[in-house]
């Protein structure tokens, strides 16, 4: 029970940190911006446009997008590899999803953060499409389950002095 706890826990942080990485890499392109209440709501309402407004397909290819993304740094050569035809299909694909929900199914949205100076609007919508992508990879199970494979080479009695106060 306890390894049960264990992993689910570790699971979730590996998530939540790659989530983090992820969005703050690919997307904000090295700072966070300071959002007053009205920004705060406005970018609220594009994500959430984004969130309702995304198919299943398209989420599937933000998946395959992130994938095919991180697998060209140098770190992860010769643990996945993405052909550059499929690489390049994956960004024309993920360039017509991102006009589509930015120019016509969450306009009003978009055009709001806009006219208020707010530019900001696209790293909004980079954000909602990686915690979408990502939300899509761990929801599959064989993924699931080999985010968990780590765990079979930890020794519990190291953790054990987390036990102890």
């Amino acid at each position: 029970l306890w390894r049960c706890k264990f992993v689910a826990a570790v699971k979730e942080l590996i998530m939540r940190l790659a989530l983090t990485s992820f969005v703050i890499s690919m997307f904000l392109s090295c700072s966070a911006f300071a959002q007053s209440g009205d920004e705060e709501y406005l970018t609220g309402k594009l994500d959430e446009c984004l969130t309702l407004s995304s198919t299943g397909r398209d989420r599937l290819i933000f998946a395959g997008w992130m994938a095919a993304s991180l697998a060209s740094a140098p770190q992860l050569k010769g643990i996945a590899e993405v052909n550059v035809v499929e690489r390049d299909r994956l960004n024309r694909d993920l360039a017509r999803i991102f006009t589509r929900l930015i120019t016509v199914d969450c306009l009003e949205e978009s055009r709001l953060l806009f006219r208020a100076g707010k530019s900001d609007a696209f790293k909004v919508a980079g954000r909602g499409l990686g915690r979408m992508a990502m939300q899509e990879l761990m929801s599959d199970r064989d993924a699931s389950v080999q985010m968990e494979r780590f765990a079979d080479y930890i020794n519990e009695a190291d953790f054990e002095k987390l036990k102890v106060p």
